[in-house]
């Protein structure tokens, strides 16, 4: 009788709410199980506060891990749910992962067992829809409910828009925070007068004022206020009393919380006293529409991406400017001139107050001269190679090849493992021709996405292209920043015109 390494996976989420599912019963019900039926305990995996619907948990990450490693080749649950609540991911672990690894499953509620030869009746896939629909259905009901306690005018956010904070005897009621409510005014006042967000930002920060996040966490890597912490302040209709609903979505799968379109969220009053009127905040807004930026003229200049400052680190920024006169001669007509500036010393002075600039056309030519000394020097068959290599580490489209690629490989070794398991009788024709159909469906439509993607990415024909590049480059051939981009990693601007180039080749 074969000797089995049993591994006990609990998991309970933040939605379950009942007591059958908690850690402490899910792990009595698994020891009892594997103790009545003689089965050698290994290992205890715990996810504790974390959704079914994620495919990656530090318990069950660990899980695979023994798994992959031979420390276990039994698994027993309380229930499905607790390995996973996902329907496809019910599927591939007890059809594909767990068989394919000689694992036996164990859910003990449910009387599941894969047993010797592995094999789980029709009725799991069930399963794993309902689990799915579970999930779906919570998510629903929790947001329901959010909903209307702020229909009601309830808070029920986490923390409070600087200048609130909540009343200590009933979380869902918001104070004025006495303590730092005259800064909200004072930025709102500070406006309507016409002063900048830069201004005002900087006006706050010679005051002495901690920024929002000092006050409320203590630590802040940088103390000094911004604009655009001004900004969301002021378009913050929070403090005119009211409550925003629909502002944030969330996917129940991945609990990834993004923010939805303004025009899209819903106004309710709110049981709190406001900082602002009504009438003052729509004047703001209106301000504020008048002095958005219109959209910038698109030039995809040469270098694009790849200019930094030396000093503070930070990506520097690409603006016009209108020129008159050039010297002592007027000209007649206004000049563009573009150019790359630092604008960290705007936002944070004490980190970076070099505040120095730098013409796109003298940077141009300072790149260029060095571009054309370094290749030069370096044979094309290796400068192509490197760059090649570079280009599958980073491209979107090669990365998602690699991983059809993978999947290619995997299906041909599941189809090799379920011939062998037909050979030895270890599963039925039926069984074999249905999960072999599968699989060939599947192996077509990878197959189909590799051709596919092969024709985006040009693999076949990258090196020939990208020597092309270089000899045209070094044939005296117009530059473009694609070219650049594979070309160069970075590029760092100093005071004094000194400037630093990392090359990729």
């Amino acid at each position: 009788m074969r000797e089995y390494k049993a591994g006990l996976y609990l998991r309970l989420s933040r939605e379950d709410i009942q007591e059958s599912n908690s850690i402490e019963t899910q792990r009595m019900i698994t020891t009892n199980y594997a103790i009545k039926n003689k089965y050698n305990i290994v290992q205890e995996y715990v996810d504790n506060g974390y959704s079914g619907m994620l495919d990656s948990r530090p318990g069950l990450n660990k899980m695979i891990i023994d798994i992959l490693t031979n420390k276990i080749n039994m698994v027993i649950v309380k229930d499905i749910s607790r390995l996973t609540r996902d329907k496809n991911k019910t599927g591939y672990y007890t059809e594909i992962f767990f068989p394919d690894n000689d694992v036996r499953f164990i859910s003990v509620t449910e009387m599941i067992d894969s047993g010797e030869r592995y094999e789980i009746d029709d009725s799991i896939m069930l399963r794993g829809i309902v689990n799915q629909y579970y999930v779906q259905d919570i998510s629903r009901k929790i947001k329901s409910v959010k909903t209307n306690f702020k229909k009601n005018g309830e808070f029920i956010e986490h923390c409070c828009p600087y200048g609130y904070k909540k009343d200590d005897n009933d979380k869902h009621k918001v104070i004025v925070d006495t303590n730092v409510s005259e800064n909200v005014k004072l930025i709102f006042s500070m406006y309507l007068q016409g002063y900048s967000l830069g201004k005002i930002a900087r006006h706050l920060t010679s005051l002495g004022i901690d920024t929002a996040k000092m006050y409320k966490e203590g630590k802040a890597a940088i103390n000094e206020w911004r604009s655009d912490s001004i900004g969301r302040i002021l378009r913050d209709p929070f403090y005119t009393g009211q409550i925003v609903i629909n502002k944030y979505k969330t996917d129940f799968r991945t609990k990834q919380c993004v923010k939805t379109p303004r025009e899209t969220w819903s106004l309710v009053q709110g049981k709190f006293e406001p900082l602002i009127s009504k009438e003052d905040y729509n004047l703001v807004q209106k301000m504020l529409a008048n002095k958005a930026s219109k959209p910038k003229e698109k030039y995809d200049y040469l270098l694009k991406g790849l200019v930094y400052c030396g000093h503070c680190k930070t990506r520097l920024q690409y603006k016009c400017r209108y020129r008159t006169k050039i010297r002592d001669k007027v000209l007649d007509e206004p000049q563009k001139c573009w150019y790359y500036k630092c604008r960290t010393l705007y936002r944070f002075p004490s980190v970076c107050d070099k505040g120095h600039t730098i013409s796109e056309k003298v940077l141009n030519k300072i790149v260029i001269e060095s571009l054309t000394k370094r290749l030069s020097k370096i044979r094309i068959d290796e400068c192509t190679g490197k760059v090649i290599d570079d280009y599958k580490m980073n491209d979107a489209n090669y990365k998602l090849l690699e991983q059809y690629e993978k999947r290619k490989r995997k299906l041909e070794s599941d189809i090799t493992v379920l011939y062998n398991k037909k050979l030895e009788e270890i599963i039925s024709v039926d069984s074999f021709k249905e999960q072999y159909s599968k699989l060939k469906i599947e192996m077509k439509e990878v197959e189909s996405k590799i051709v596919q993607l092969k024709q985006i990415c040009n693999v076949d024909n990258l090196d020939e292209k990208l020597q092309k590049v270089i000899i045209d480059f070094k044939n005296g051939k117009e530059l473009t920043n694609d070219i650049m981009q594979m070309l160069i990693k970075r590029i760092e601007v100093y005071e004094d015109m000194k400037i630093d180039i990392e090359y990729n080749v």
